[in-house]
């Protein structure tokens, strides 16, 4: 490996798809261009999972540590051995819970640690994940929150010093939503529903399908789809023959094909209880498409209210069926919020402008040139 490169290594939970690996995968893909770096990935726990065969596409090394079954002394001796045999310099960490494995194994490799938050679910729960990240800030000095509203709960909640932490919101690969996904695939039915979300008890379908009956009953050729699997799939599936649904309701499961899927949705809906900086709702605006979505995480930053897109209550289903029938009865409103919601997409939620913000921050800790 050329010692003109600073090499970064994604250290994430598995190689399989979710928001913080996804995300960990294009910062990779992105840096790879930049000849100053090289990169891969490590996945902590289980095997070489279907991230990994996308990584290969792109030219993104991935490795695999069984952390589950190695334990953790061992665990930490394996990657301290990648990260030396690797040449890394900075390690990306995702999600407070791997700190326990990286930060030693960083310290004695001598390897700078970066660590970056996407949610508060986990550390408002557990002290121990508190301690830990408080402790990377004494040992490594900056983690990266992907939105404010994170970032004040990292100070407030888990008492890390303000200047420690950077905010560098996600972004998407514009590209795959073209203009050109903008008109609506049209079919012959009524308006469509729809969401992208693995099915999960934090995503909150139950809330979806209850205010989905609502507007259903008024509106009975509005059709739903829901985009993802997930481990609550057959209460899902229940919940949807218990609301007499099953006509209506669309499930696709696991999908690579989103913008297409996408330009076939007239209105998209985030139900979350709880969210970081969803990626879903950028690229469902980047698409040209009206958001609904819950008042959580990260959200209001992405959504102003009223203008591209409307933002509910979690846990409310009548405020989002309201919402969501709001939009069905006005074709003219779902296109002016679309259309707004095109524009700040692009303007403000690139993968590169992301990236550019990680290779500041990379060069900064890790020594290659800004």
């Amino acid at each position: 490996m050329s010692s003109a490169t600073t090499h970064v290594m994604q250290v994430i939970f598995a190689l399989e798809f979710g928001g913080a690996e996804s995300l960990a995968l294009n910062v990779s893909s992105l840096l790879r261009e930049d000849k100053r770096f090289s990169v891969s990935l490590c996945g902590m726990f289980g095997s070489m999972g279907p991230l990994s065969d996308v990584a290969s596409q792109r030219g993104v090394s991935a490795f695999s540590l069984d952390a589950r079954r190695l334990g953790k002394v061992r665990t930490v001796a394996e990657l301290y051995r990648l990260f030396r045999l690797e040449g890394v310099a900075v390690a990306q960490v995702h999600g407070a819970y791997l700190l326990q494995y990286v930060m030693p194994a960083a310290l004695l490799a001598g390897v700078a640690v970066v660590y970056t938050e996407h949610a508060k679910h986990s550390l408002s729960k557990h002290a121990r994940l508190r301690r830990m990240a408080n402790l990377h800030g004494r040992l490594f000095g900056k983690m990266v929150c992907v939105s404010e509203n994170l970032r004040a709960f990292m100070i407030d909640v888990v008492g890390l010093r303000p200047d420690r932490i950077e905010v560098i919101p996600n972004g998407i690969d514009l590209s795959r939503f073209a203009h050109s996904a903008y008109e609506r695939i049209r079919h012959n039915d009524g308006v469509v529903i729809g969401t992208v979300a693995r099915l999960t008890e934090a995503k909150d379908h139950g809330n979806l399908l209850r205010a989905f009956a609502t507007v259903h009953e008024e509106v009975p050729d509005v059709r739903l789809k829901l985009v993802g699997d997930g481990e609550l799939r057959q209460e899902v599936e229940s919940l949807v023959s218990t609301l007499g649904l099953e006509d209506a309701v669309e499930m696709t499961g696991k999908r690579s094909n989103i913008p297409q899927l996408l330009a076939g949705m007239d209105i998209f809906v985030l139900p979350s209880r709880r969210e970081g900086f969803p990626v879903s709702v950028i690229e469902a605006m980047a698409c040209g498409r009206p958001v609904v979505a819950t008042d959580v995480g990260g959200v209001r930053e992405i959504i102003d209210d009223g203008v591209d897109g409307i933002v509910v209550p979690p846990e409310d289903s009548a405020a989002l069926a309201a919402a969501m029938l709001a939009l069905v009865r006005d074709p003219e409103g779902r296109s002016r919020l679309g259309k707004c919601a095109g524009r700040k997409a692009c303007e403000n939620f690139s993968d590169q402008a992301m990236v550019d913000n990680y290779i500041r921050l990379f060069a900064s800790v890790g020594g290659a040139r800004a």
